[in-house]
């Protein structure tokens, strides 16, 4: 009999056990905090903000496939207005959509990606973003100004030649022209731009600061790596498609490649940022 009630208690107390596992949750991830909640209430990234940002991985059109994944990381913050900033190692995801390898209806080797979703923590922001200029691992170590002291660094002529950086706080000059200043992340530049064209900008004083890290505000095109060309920006055709081309076996991009992407639109109207899995893609 003692036996029996044993039993009997044990059975009720595993009860609860038995039910909390059948739902498949954990109890402590049915509350959501409101700001979770009110995905309604998100922000877009402005058209026309310029993304500087550094490859997580190699990019290439001998060993990637339509599909695989692309994570470049944000490398400065960038001003968005209303005193707010899109924040330096904020992650750009996107996939690749086609490689093209010589011998199959093409001489050129070609690799075709979008870069199209900002990932905020466990969100992600869809968005439509073109191409400026490429620059290889190289090119992002010249143009990196080199500290000669504890408190100075060397000046610097950024990514596009043109453009020259005194160090921290100080301009940045376009031949005689003051285009901004640089900070520790990177040149910050107070441009408008034409939207109607891939690359043209107008030096304004009051216009919004804009993140060029370390690319010169003309910089437009691919820097550093033989014959790659822009064949397609993005801009036209499919918006947001990007196609690099070169004559040689492979396109290659390595990891730490930089590129200076504008951001063209935010996806469709109805597009909200939406709740993804903190798990990073591609890792």
């Amino acid at each position: 009999m003692k036996n029996s009630l044993k039993m009997l208690g044990l059975a009720l107390c595993t009860l609860p056990m038995y039910l909390h596992a059948g739902t498949g949750q954990d109890l402590k991830q049915e509350y959501q905090p409101a700001q979770q909640q009110s995905t309604q209430s998100a922000e877009r990234i402005p058209a026309g903000t310029i993304l500087p940002v550094s490859l997580n991985s190699d990019l290439r059109s001998d060993k990637n496939e339509s599909g695989t994944a692309i994570i470049a990381t944000i490398m400065q913050d960038v001003p968005l207005g209303r005193g707010e900033s899109l924040r330096k190692g904020s992650m750009l995801t996107g996939h690749v959509i086609e490689v093209v390898t010589p011998g199959r209806g093409s001489d050129e080797s070609k690799i075709s990606f979008q870069l199209d979703h900002i990932r905020l923590g466990d969100q992600t922001l869809p968005i439509t973003t073109t191409l400026r200029a490429v620059a290889s691992r190289s090119e992002v170590s010249a143009a990196t100004p080199q500290l000669i002291s504890s408190e100075y660094a060397d000046n610097t002529i950024e990514i596009g030649g043109d453009q020259i950086s005194y160090g921290e706080g100080n301009p940045v000059m376009v031949g005689a022209q003051v285009v901004g200043k640089y900070t520790r992340q990177g040149v910050l530049a107070n441009v408008d731009q034409d939207l109607a064209t891939p690359c043209r900008v107008t030096i304004d004083r009051k216009a919004q600061p804009q993140a060029f890290w370390v690319f010169s505000v003309n910089a437009c095109g691919a820097y550093g790596f033989g014959d790659l060309r822009i064949l397609r920006s993005g801009r036209t055709e499919a918006p947001g498609e990007v196609t690099l081309a070169s004559n040689r076996k492979a396109v290659k991009l390595d990891k730490g490649s930089a590129m200076l992407l504008r951001v063209d639109g935010s996806g469709p109207e109805e597009a909200r940022v939406r709740t993804t899995p903190s798990r990073e893609i591609g890792q």
